[in-house]
């Protein structure tokens, strides 16, 4: 995605309708299915997405115009999740988890819906597991087809500490999926198709 003009950074900064929402329609996509794959299925990604938007809209005068916008809305999302994670950890524990599951769409007929759905709980299930660390390479490398430098630069790490981090995460993932009778070729089926649900 290319970096905003020095035209589109300065509306921005201004708070002008169109840029904002040119730059919402251009990174909504991106930043909802980091929100599905990072965010696991306590956490409504519509929400921690539009608390995403709010947050760089606010901190939009801190963009420096030679970032990328994806690295700079990524450190966001990380955060967003990170305090989300924390807030339904202590609903669970003090029984107020009422979150309900999202509805799904799915037009291949009842029995595919209920294996889909099945294959989605255990994909999602396993990279719960993971350490966020281990389950952001995953998600960026395997799930959204990023190279390791791309990944590196959104995460600020070298690549090589991707590199080592998805190899990690890969067996971890393999063994836990073996368990359950999926291989990793489903791991990416369920998920990119599916949304992460």
């Amino acid at each position: 995605m290319p970096r905003p003009s020095p035209a589109t950074l300065e509306a921005l900064r201004a708070g002008e309708p169109w840029a904002l929402e040119q730059f919402y329609a251009e990174h909504a996509r991106q930043v909802l299915g980091w929100a599905i794959r990072l965010g696991g299925p306590r956490l409504d990604p519509e929400d921690i997405a539009q608390d995403v938007f709010a947050i760089a809209f606010r901190r939009i005068h801190g963009f420096r115009a030679d970032s990328q916008p994806s690295t700079w809305l990524y450190g966001i999302t990380r955060n967003v999740i990170a305090n989300a994670r924390r807030r339904a950890a202590i609903r669970r524990w003090v029984g107020l988890d009422d979150v309900p599951e999202l509805e799904e769409r799915y037009e291949a007929g009842p029995d595919a819906l209920v294996d889909a759905r099945r294959r989605r709980r255990v994909v999602q299930e396993a990279l719960d597991t993971l350490a966020p660390r281990y389950r952001e390479v995953v998600v960026l490398c395997d799930l959204e087809g990023r190279s390791a430098p791309e990944a590196g630069e959104l995460l600020q790490i070298p690549a090589g500490t991707v590199y080592s981090r998805l190899h990690y995460a890969r067996k971890a993932l393999a063994n836990a999926l073996d368990e359950q009778g999926l291989g990793r070729d489903e791991l990416i089926g369920a998920l990119a198709a599916g949304g992460g649900r």
